[in-house]
């Protein structure tokens, strides 16, 4: 073997791999490969240098390689082109020239910005694999803290049966998290502390990679409505993967019913008031890379013309729905929640005096107990003011009932959840309009 000095970079929760030099400094990896040879280069002593990182075997090269002199200033890169090993041509062996180093180590950014590099690829040239966990979509999270390494791959336990890219990560950057396919279901991640989500992670890369990606359920959730039998019917004619739900007593009860229906990790639930427009398709594929949630598409009042979250599509995480055993006035708002601005649906909650007042009574008092934004503000004032349409008299008197009800109880807590409860506001509704028929 050469005379040559020799740094093997050591990376923590991999295994070791001794270094076949007598004179090798072990030094940990931090941010780059450039940062850490900035930090060890003055103490070379030598004309050349290697450089290597503890997870590569580099015995099988030729270390006793010496560059020719047309090739005396360029860094010397090993890489594996073994097919299971991992292709990245940024490698983690090389035979580096000190003083040419030195020369243009400050006016570079990263080492692939080094003048001169000579790749030399090698077929047996072995690198410890990377593990790899599979991850259940109601929270991909989860599997990141079950593997220790110093990268490891995220696998949608739905898509098992791809075939991992031939990567592996450079260390010639930053590190980052890499990414594959539209929805990111396989994905490359690093070994980082204190991190709640993916997206804590500021470096990003993503590539394109075709995988057949599987829908969610949908669920269709009745209680008393009407024209559930009629909606459902059409909504099972166009999308037949669609179950029904339907009669469970208590709103917590019957989305914990209907989670338990979804063979799914989320399910789209839809409601009998809704009539599904043709442009929504029930494709939309919750994010990987942030925490389980909730996402909440927009729905248009024929009432008021008000356009948001409100009687809308949902597409419920199972896990968030079972967790949510105590929710507050709204089951949706009570665990993590995104909005999606995507129109779903028209929401026909005015087929009945009864429907209308109880939707609308049921709706102003969690805007009453919402933030008093510029949007809620606003929201409030068409609920109230605004009625055209079959039974709009009835949704203006619904909303109205509410105000009244909250200036008087606003205060209380527990009077306030009485309006969770359908079958109290029956009681309070039919008490209010005796001789209204429901």
């Amino acid at each position: 073997m050469t005379g040559f000095d020799s740094i093997q970079v050591r990376f923590k929760n991999t295994a070791h791999i001794p270094s076949p030099f007598a004179n090798t400094r072990e030094v940990p990896f931090v941010e780059n490969y450039l940062e850490v040879l900035k930090a060890v280069v003055n103490d070379i002593k030598t004309e050349y240098f290697w450089f290597f990182s503890n997870f590569v075997d580099i015995e099988i090269i030729d270390t006793d390689f010496i560059p020719e002199k047309h090739e005396s200033k360029q860094i010397h890169v090993w890489y594996t082109k073994h097919p299971k090993s991992g292709l990245n041509k940024e490698g983690n062996v090389m035979l580096i020239p000190t003083m040419e180093f030195k020369k243009q180590m400050h006016s570079i950014r990263f080492l692939r910005d080094f003048k001169d590099i000579n790749y030399h690829g090698h077929d047996d040239l072995f690198q410890r694999p990377i593990g790899k966990s599979y991850f259940k979509l109601g929270n991909p999270f989860k599997a990141y803290h079950v593997n220790t390494e110093f990268y490891t791959w995220l696998v949608n336990n739905d898509i098992k049966d791809v075939d991992l890219p031939n990567f592996y990560p450079s260390f010639w950057d930053d590190e980052k998290i890499y990414t594959w396919g539209d929805t990111n279901d396989i994905m490359l991640v690093p070994g980082c502390k204190d991190i709640k989500q993916f997206y804590d992670i500021d470096r990003m890369v993503h590539f394109d990679l075709d995988y057949n990606i599987r829908p969610m359920d949908i669920i269709f959730i009745s209680y008393d409505e009407p024209s559930a039998e009629k909606r459902f019917n059409e909504l099972k004619e166009k999308y037949p993967r669609a179950k029904w739900s339907k009669g469970v007593t208590g709103q917590t009860l019957a989305y914990m019913a209907a989670a338990m229906m979804s063979e799914t990790d989320y399910f789209f639930a839809v409601f009998p008031k809704l009539e599904i427009l043709d442009s929504f398709e029930f494709n939309f594929q919750p994010n990987r890379m942030k925490n389980p949630c909730h996402y909440i598409f927009n729905c248009k009042n024929p009432v008021n013309g008000l356009e948001y979250g409100h009687g809308a599509v949902l597409l419920y995480n199972k896990e968030l729905v079972f967790q949510t055993t105590n929710p507050g006035l709204d089951f949706t708002l009570s665990a993590p929640h995104d909005r999606v601005p995507i129109l779903s649906a028209i929401n026909h909650f005015n087929e009945t005096p009864w429907l209308a007042w109880r939707t609308a009574f049921r709706e102003v008092v969690k805007l009453k107990q919402s933030k008093p934004t510029v949007e809620i503000k606003y929201r409030l004032k068409k609920w109230m003011t605004v009625g055209e349409g079959d039974n709009a008299d009835w949704c203006l008197k619904g909303s109205n009932d509410a105000d009244k009800y909250y200036q008087e109880y606003g205060s209380e807590y527990e009077k306030l959840m009485l309006t969770y409860d359908f079958e109290w506001l029956k009681q309070y509704y039919e008490s209010k309009y005796k001789d209204t028929v429901c």
